[in-house]
């Protein structure tokens, strides 16, 4: 199948390019979802549908586009948070969310799972905040809890960050979210610091945003890099600016998987596992 890009530059008639003046209703930038930014595995369904479409690189969700292998980018945002994934062989997908990085959202609820590699089913019981531990075992943020009396088994709530960047190069498809969890928790928290490092603010920083070839329990998948890449311009220093501030203050969402390349994690991973639509 052709991809379709969605340019919004492409073919406007003559008539309509003063650009937009009206407001469609009474929404903000809440009903919106953000467009995603995905590294695309080999198992990845994007890679089957579109023709563009290649493992190891970076796929643009919303306008159905291929990015190439590196990415020039401005952090806007990054927000954390911790999602409780059922096993990959069973459709409840995301059981409960920590949205604030936390707190759980539905504290005291109770799950039964049967998480792979596991002989018997688990309860997962959460407790007010990710980090409480509800039974004799870990918490479900820590090693060990996805399947009990395993402590090399991976946490049954999974780290994820959440990044709004500004693409330079594609102006047009900015910003999108890019995000990490699991086995790209790793280079996201190498990012962090390096972000609080330099001696300017976030949105004055530039990056590239590459690929490395890794292997995991099931195989080589591809993860992601971050590489310090100068300062921004001023007007694309101006224009995160405005998309900071903007997006600080309010809600947005996005469309959520996981996006963890590792399968032999025991989580979902990106080859079509559920999606959910999820505030920030």
């Amino acid at each position: 199948m052709s991809k379709e890009v969605m340019n919004p530059n492409n073919n406007i008639p003559a008539h309509l390019q003063g650009g937009k003046t009206a407001k469609i209703g009474n929404l903000d930038s809440s009903d919106q979802i953000i467009p995603r930014v995905k590294l695309l595995q080999a198992i990845s369904p994007e890679v089957t549908t579109f023709d563009d479409a290649k493992a190891g690189e970076f796929w643009h969700t919303t306008a159905s586009q291929s990015l190439g292998k590196v990415l020039a980018a401005i952090p806007i945002i990054i927000r954390k948070s911790y999602v409780l994934w059922s096993p990959r062989n069973d459709d409840r997908g995301i059981l409960a969310r920590a949205n604030d990085g936390l707190n759980w959202d539905n504290a005291g609820m109770e799950f039964t799972v049967k998480p792979k590699g596991s002989p018997h089913d688990v309860k997962y019981k959460l407790g007010n905040t990710v980090h409480d531990r509800t039974g004799p075992g870990p918490a479900l943020s820590e090693f060990g809890s996805s399947i009990p009396g395993d402590p090399n088994s991976p946490p049954a709530a999974a780290l994820t960050y959440q990044m709004l960047w500004f693409f330079p190069e594609f102006k047009e498809f900015s910003p999108a979210i890019i995000i990490n969890t699991r086995s790209s928790v790793k280079p996201a928290k190498g990012l962090i610091s390096k972000i609080d490092m330099r001696p300017v603010d976030h949105y004055g920083q530039k990056y590239s945003i590459g690929i490395t070839q890794e292997k995991g329990d099931e195989g080589p998948y591809f993860n992601y890099s971050y590489t310090a890449d100068g300062f921004a311009s001023e007007d694309d220093y101006l224009t995160c600016k405005q998309l900071f501030e903007r997006f600080s203050t309010t809600e947005w969402r996005a469309i959520v998987e996981s996006e963890d390349p590792d399968k032999g994690s025991g989580g979902h991973n990106n080859s079509g596992g559920p999606t959910d639509s999820a505030k920030f």
